[in-house]
């Protein structure tokens, strides 16, 4: 079995699309699609894979057009893509995976063959990648969290420009989750996304509620929230949200960084060390994900830890 990951905002409320495949290796699927995906490879992608992946049918395209000999290696493979798979990045293949990196001139895309044997030597760089699920499972041991405090905060970018920052990553040493959100109603300067969610922060400090009213943001400045009147004292700050998410109570769509957003696609989750929300942003461009562990969470899921971190805060490759 391998498995294929697809990193795009149009597919799915995480920004990826994921599949098992039931091929022994990376170079069997590309193999049997040298035998079969000739007379329709668009078609026959479609069907392997769910989804239609920005320009892998190019080369099985080239398979037909030039009659290219099947790869009996992964060197062999590597020849084949470099000179004939379009992408307007670049093509990593080694003997567990191909790994490629494209844009389709709105939006950077990338997409990973990964065998089974590779996830399981390196779950730290790929237990996220491969999880296609959401919501992410929330179960902490009573036992867990024997570090020192920290919370971890990921966010994915409204729409990126390219895959050299993927994201957002904040440590917040010294506080855990059932603490985050009294200790951001003091804190001080952070990225828009960070701004916003403080002053969604009621004074209850409930931080579903904080969640629930950035799903309900219609303030936009561009492809940025409108952060005005909300990085000085709080109190105003969480007045004028108040004021901006009372202007969409009980309307459908609301004005989104690209269009119309829908806050009922939006959906959040928060428990004891894990909250997480996905809120829609644009029908053809997605979700914004933005998720808030601390180290109890990360203990009981390491892997899932380690791996978000470098999903959104290192570079489009898992394994660079």
């Amino acid at each position: 079995m391998i498995w294929f990951v697809y990193r795009s905002p149009y597919h799915g409320v995480l920004g990826k699309h994921v599949r098992e495949l039931p091929d022994a290796s990376v170079l069997d699927w590309f193999r049997r699609g040298w035998a079969e995906a000739v007379p329709d490879p668009r078609a026959w992608l479609q069907a392997e894979l769910g989804v239609d992946v920005y320009g892998l049918d190019s080369i099985f395209d080239e398979v037909g057009k030039r009659s290219l000999p099947e790869p009996n290696t992964m060197a062999e493979l590597r020849k084949h893509l470099k000179k004939h798979l379009y992408v307007e990045g670049q093509v990593i293949v080694d003997d567990h995976s191909v790994r490629a990196l494209t844009d389709d001139d709105e939006v950077p895309l990338a997409y990973f063959f990964l065998d089974h044997a590779l996830a399981a030597e390196r779950p730290a760089r790929l237990a996220y990648p491969i999880h296609g699920q959401w919501p992410l499972p929330a179960h902490t041991a009573a036992t867990a969290g024997h570090d020192e405090p920290v919370t971890t905060i990921a966010i994915s970018p409204i729409l990126a420009a390219d895959w050299d920052t993927p994201g957002t990553v904040i440590r917040v040493p010294g506080v855990r989750l059932p603490e985050l959100a009294g200790w951001l109603r003091t804190a001080g300067t952070w990225p828009e996304e960070l701004t916003l969610l403080r002053g969604c922060i009621g004074p209850d400090d409930d931080l579903a509620g904080a969640l629930d009213r950035m799903n309900r943001w219609g303030a936009w400045d561009d492809e940025a929230p409108d952060l005005h009147g909300l990085d000085g004292d709080h109190e105003d700050a969480h007045r004028v949200v108040r004021s901006v998410t009372a202007r969409a109570a009980g309307q459908e769509s609301i004005p989104g960084p690209l269009g119309e957003r829908r806050p009922a696609l939006g959906r959040v989750e928060v428990a004891e060390h894990l909250a997480q929300a996905v809120l829609h942003m644009d029908d053809d461009f997605g979700y914004l994900q933005l998720f808030l562990f601390d180290d109890v969470w990360a203990s009981e899921h390491r892997h899932l830890a380690k791996s978000m971190r470098r999903w959104f805060g290192k570079s489009w490759d898992p394994l660079k």
